[in-house]
């Protein structure tokens, strides 16, 4: 059986690493997550799984995984997030903001 993780929207989600952006520059593969109103509380961990280009300042994308009090495990956000403005941020939404998923014809 699957458990899903219920996150409101409103909760966003910080390095616990002080960073703006995260690019193809950084080698942090893997990093510490904790709520933006409590950053110094690990609540979960992030793993890069690529980036959304080839250039040194293309972002890395990351998959977040958070603890569940129930069975002291994790469960990974069903989003790919990207680390902008210190912050994590739906990398869906930032793509289509930023243009990144409009076809030019």
């Amino acid at each position: 059986m699957q458990q899903s993780l219920q996150i409101p929207k409103q909760v966003v989600f910080v390095p616990v690493v002080p960073v703006d952006c995260i690019t193809t520059r950084h080698t942090l593969s893997r990093l510490p997550v904790a709520m933006q109103g409590e950053p110094e509380c690990i609540c979960g961990v992030a793993r890069r799984i690529g980036y959304t280009g080839s250039g040194a300042g293309d972002l890395a994308i990351y998959r977040v995984k958070i603890k569940t009090d129930k069975q002291k495990g994790f469960v990974t956000i069903p989003k790919l997030f990207i680390v902008k403005d210190g912050v994590f941020q739906d990398y869906d939404q930032w793509k289509r903001e930023c243009g990144q998923g409009a076809k030019n014809d």
